[in-house]
């Protein structure tokens, strides 16, 4: 395989190129003065994605050189003016004179209000084609907050804080990205890493639910991408900000933005600090048999959670030539978690409301001490007279974590406390080892059509040596039956292509296919048990889109999709939760896969109505089951197939100039058919989200911000959640361009607590969980450097093209 696509690589550095012209244009202010130093993109008119950019010269001309034939739209933009888009125009290709468009005109962003100067905003929330996007910079909710907070408020997300899990239209298995890379981490570990990343240091997050084949294959739910904030200006920029605030606990955070770029470099760096308090308050019930008997538990503990987070990033950009450029990247992670229970009691019965027959009150001391460092390298280049482009990236990783649990348990009501240990004490120790390289290029053919192939290398090695001692208080000893020192090793060779072009007027086609060969090795020491895996996946993609006039527009996109099981689902070894319930890995854990379809209607760039479909082989959920009479498990098992479909309605409202509501709604049908320790079951749900962000200008350098979500009852086999939501409301002072002020509330009702209910076969646990979500939030920002310079193009690296490319 790796020799055919070399072959395709050097043949598309030979092909004759014979339908390329010029495209030239100027932009004028309302007063038909030329206006320099603005960035213009040329886009895909069938789904916005970028082909090339450039900027206007002192006279206010720009040019794009070898163009392929295709339909296109222009933009311009620069800050302190309304973004102007030209109409869609068609490049029939060969090698005439260049296409001339119209002159954009672009108006100062500046309306008079009651006399006073009103500047416009990006909303909370976009829709694009292929792609929801929130946008967190311009929020004034999220100022303060931590990137798993405003992720929550995302349409169609879901945050499971009692699991640390993360689901995307009703799916788990979402992969997150930051700034276009993979972070190859448990979730677990991820919304650690994200709870304790500030919201100061994010510019949006992408939303990204059927990507193509030139992204990677795994997440069977799609892919959120978390864009970090990067100056593009010309010069030396930067902010300072700072927040403080508080629930039940207080929160504080601060951070620093920094960019100086030339014609030839870019320096850029930041750094954020979080110290947050906050509680989860948990009660759980359980309902399981014990012979002839039953044996009813009842769970209440108040953990007290202390978190201390740090996040970097630096980086320098060389622009060789106009057709070559380097970059170097460092991201950089820390995270401190203290949890302490001074009280967590259990509560045995036979029935409802009979006596108890055992009773146990517990402490729980828990720290979780983690960094996460990432190197990255990139270079790309631009053929410009062959017209193909190569990119290529390079990525080092090192994941580290501390996780130690003390559980001390004292019994109230001794019937039978044998098999109760006084003490449990547990270490697990993780290392995590990231190394990938890829390579992408892309060439035009003829006549529009363009071809992309790429390949890409990555290895992960964990290693995590968890090591359990108990007995009495005091006198605790090395527990070899419940420690586990377990190794794994994933390698995926991975290669694509894309070929993609006008099909009919108006109509634009992409056919991919991507090929996967995983290699894993799951080895547990302790056990002298492997498990080894080799097998390869080919995953086509398909997508249609046709512009049938110039307002209305329906997209049509169908990928295949993987789900690896990562590295701590296949690790047996136990972690208790507490006396009675424990966690383990399944090292016999198969992947699994998706059929997912969407068809999507688009109505003037603003109206989007899509309808999307999964079919899911080989599900994971993570099911809670008996061991034993007394003790549960949560554990990860292939338990059957599920089938998906989302109906999706985005839209904004404007009440006037100055108020503008976006709107988002979503429906979800889902039927699962799975077992559960071998009894057959089949479910099906009906369940919505709704998602509200309310922008309001007041004048005088004031803004306000009204947003909030609320989520339906919904089912995922045998687990049913009850109503969620959040109310969030801001308002923001603007003292000049360099001084803003936000104070916001979150979740005002306190209604995002969670309540479970979960019944199989004889089995039932149900639980609820309430934490410190109602925060007000104080602000402060600013902002240094030439805020109006002029705009350079904005870096590109190999894993931001992939991003940023539209399907």
């Amino acid at each position: 395989m790796k020799k055919f696509f070399i072959n395709l690589f050097l043949l598309m550095n030979v092909i004759y190129m014979n339908a390329q012209t010029g495209i030239t244009g100027k932009v004028e202010d309302g007063e038909n003065n030329p206006i320099p130093f603005v960035n213009v993109l040329l886009l895909k008119s069938a789904d916005s994605s970028l082909v090339k950019g450039a900027l206007t010269d002192e006279n206010g001309l720009y040019v794009f050189k070898e163009v392929p034939a295709a339909n296109y739209l222009v933009t311009a933009s620069m800050l302190g003016y309304i973004q102007e888009y030209s109409s869609s125009f068609a490049i029939k290709g060969g090698n005439g004179s260049p296409v001339e468009i119209p002159a954009l005109v672009l108006f100062e962003d500046v309306e008079q209000l009651d006399q006073v100067k009103i500047v416009t905003t990006r909303p909370f929330i976009e829709r694009e084609v292929d792609r929801t996007i929130v946008n967190v910079a311009n929020s004034i909710v999220s100022g303060g907050s931590t990137a798993l907070e405003v992720l929550e408020r995302a349409p169609g997300v879901i945050v499971d804080r009692q699991n640390d899990n993360i689901s995307l239209l009703g799916k788990e298995g979402v992969i997150v990205q930051i700034d276009g890379k993979r972070t190859y981490l448990d979730m677990t570990d991820v919304v650690a890493m994200l709870r304790s990343t500030s919201s100061e240091n994010i510019d949006k997050i992408e939303l990204i639910t059927n990507p193509s084949s030139r992204y990677d294959a795994e997440g069977n739910a799609g892919i959120i991408n978390i864009v970090m904030k990067e100056n593009t200006s010309i010069g030396t920029n930067g902010n300072i900000s700072i927040a403080g605030g508080s629930g039940r606990f207080t929160r504080e955070r601060g951070s620093i933005n920094l960019n100086h770029r030339s014609k030839r470099f870019n320096l850029y760096g930041n750094y954020s600090i979080n110290r947050a308090g906050q509680y989860y308050d948990f009660d759980l019930y359980r309902n399981q048999t014990d012979g002839d008997q039953r044996n009813i538990i009842e769970q209440e503990m108040f953990m007290r959670i202390r978190n201390h987070g740090q996040n970097a990033k630096a980086g320098i950009d060389y622009f060789i030539s106009e057709s070559t450029s380097i970059g170097l990247g460092w991201t950089g992670f820390w995270n401190d978690s203290q949890t302490r229970t001074p009280e967590a009691r259990s509560v045995f019965r036979r029935q409802q409301t009979g006596p108890a027959y055992l009773e146990t009150l517990s402490t729980i001391k828990m720290s979780n001490i983690s960094s996460n460092q990432v190197g990255n390298l990139s270079l790309q280049h631009d053929f410009k007279e062959k017209g193909g482009k190569l990119s290529a990236d390079f990525i080092l990783g090192r994941f580290t974590r501390e996780n130690d649990n003390e559980l001390l348990t004292a019994t109230i009501i001794p019937e039978d406390a044998s098999n109760i240990p006084d003490g449990l004490v547990t270490q697990m120790p993780t290392n995590i080892d990231i190394l990938t390289f890829k390579i992408d290029y892309s060439k035009t053919l003829w006549e529009g059509w363009k071809f992309d192939i790429g390949v890409k290398s990555s290895t992960v090695e964990s290693d995590n040596n968890l090591t359990l001692e108990s007995g009495p208080v005091g006198d605790l000893e090395p527990d070899p039956e419940l420690s586990n020192h377990f190794r794994y090793t994933e390698q995926v060779q991975a290669a694509y292509f894309n070929v993609g072009g006008s099909l009919f007027e108006n109509t634009e086609l992409q056919l991919g296919l991507r090929a996967e060969q995983t290699n894993s090795l799951g080895h547990s020491l302790t056990l002298n048990q492997e498990v080894e895996r080799e097998y390869l996946d080919f995953f086509p993609s398909f997508f249609i889109s046709n512009q049938f006039s110039e307002k209305h527009q329906l997209n049509f996109s169908y990928s295949y999709r993987i789900d690896r099981p990562n590295y701590q689902n296949l690790n047996p070894a136990r972690w208790y939760l507490d006396p009675f319930s424990i966690q383990r890995g399944n090292p016999f854990l198969n992947p699994q896969y998706t059929h997912a379809l969407e068809l999507q209607y688009g109505i003037n760039s603003k109206i989007f109505i899509s309808f999307g479909s999964s079919f899911i082989e080989d599900y994971v959920l993570h099911i809670i089951q008996p061991i034993d009479s007394r003790n549960a498990e949560r554990v990860p098992q292939n338990i059957g197939t599920s089938q998906s479909y989302n109906l999706n309605l985005s839209f904004p409202v404007n009440i006037s100039k100055a108020w503008k509501i976006q709107a988002n709604l979503l429906g979800l049908y889902s039927t699962f058919s799975y077992q559960f320790q071998g009894t057959p079951l089949e479910a099906e749900q009906i369940s919505g989200r709704l998602n509200l962000s309310n922008s309001i200008l007041l004048g005088k350098g004031w803004r306000g911000e009204i947003s909030g979500w609320v989520n339906t009852p919904a089912v995922e086999a045998m687990f049913e959640t009850r109503w969620r939501g959040s109310l969030d409301v801001g308002i923001q002072k603007s003292f000049g361009e360099k001084w803003k002020v936000k104070l916001s509330g979150q979740d005002l009702l306190h209604t995002n607590g969670l309540v479970i209910f979960g019944e199989a076969a004889d089995f039932v646990q149900n639980y609820s969980l309430d934490f410190d979500s109602r925060v007000a939030m104080l602000s402060i920002t600013y902002s240094f450097g030439n805020q109006k310079m002029e705009v350079s193009p904005q870096r590109e690296t190999g894993s931001e093209e992939e991003i940023q490319r539209t399907n």
